[in-house]
Order: structure tokens, then sequence, then C-alpha cells
């Protein structure tokens, strides 16, 4: 017991077991090394099938590409360009920032709700406070595109907005 030396499993001929690694130590990810399906992984992407069909779209999603990149240039040729769009524009400037930019769109085939989300989603500023904060010439375009769309006021039996 106290006196003993232990035997060396080297010194009477046996190996010693080999252990087994499991994978990543750290994150305790176990891969198997053994290829125990036959299933191969394919990556490939199949253009025909039904549910990529639905949900993904080339023609919309070009159309919104060159809708944001026609922002993005009205944004750089406008006064407010020296206003970093990745930082928060001030309250106050939103209406002027919103005018400047419409009016450089105004001559484009996109639809004014639609310059109104993109430019949106390009400043950062969340849709309702916008919607607020814009003229109220822009207010009633925007209501007037959304009831020809959408017909928002003739289903609540609504006449008259402003």
């Amino acid at each position: 017991m106290f006196g003993r030396k232990k035997k060396d499993p080297g010194a009477t001929g046996e190996a010693k077991p080999k252990k087994k690694q499991l994978g990543d130590k750290i994150f305790g990810a176990h891969n198997n090394p053994t290829n125990d399906n036959s299933h191969q992984e394919s990556y490939e992407v199949n253009v025909n099938h039904v549910f990529l069909e639905g949900s993904y779209d080339e023609e919309e999603y070009l159309y919104l590409k060159k809708l944001e990149e026609t922002v993005f240039a009205a944004f750089q040729s406008s006064r407010w360009y020296p206003l970093s769009y990745k930082k928060k524009i001030p309250k106050d400037l939103i209406p002027h920032l919103f005018q400047d930019v419409l009016e450089k769109l105004e001559e484009t085939e996109f639809g004014f709700s639609e310059k109104f989300v993109v430019i949106c989603d390009f400043i950062n500023v969340p849709y309702a406070k916008a919607y607020e904060l814009i003229p109220a010439k822009y207010k009633e375009t925007i209501i007037n595109e959304l009831e020809e769309k959408f017909g928002v006021l003739s289903k609540r039996k609504i006449k008259r907005l402003f």
C-alpha cells in the first residue's frame, strides 16, 4: 500500500490504451469520427423548388435594390450629405431631410410610400416617428396611395382624414 510501487503498464509489454478524441474540448462538441450514415450532404440550391419560388422574387429584389441605390444617390447629392446617416439625426432636421430627398426622387417610377419606407430605413428612423414629423402634404400623399393599393380608409368607412 504505502511502500509499493505502481506497475508501469509498458513494463509488462502491454500497450497503453489510447484515448479517443471526442472533438472540441472547450465547447464540448463531440464529433463522431466514424461515418455511420450514408447521406451525402449537398449545399447546392435547387432553383426550381416551390419553397424558393414563394420566398424569393428576383424582380422584386432588383426593384428594391434600385430604389435603395436611388435614395442613397439622392441623399449624397443633397445638402444633408455631411450628416452621417449612420448616426442619429436630430429630430428637427428630419422633415427638411425628407423634403429635400423626396424632391430629388419625384421623377422616379417608385411609389411614394415605398420611398418613405426606404428613407426611414436608410436614416434609421421609426416609421411612426417619421410620419409624425413629415409635412401634412406628404402624409396625405401616403394615405391616398395606400387607399388606392389596399383600400385602407374604405374598409373602415373613413371619408375624410384631414
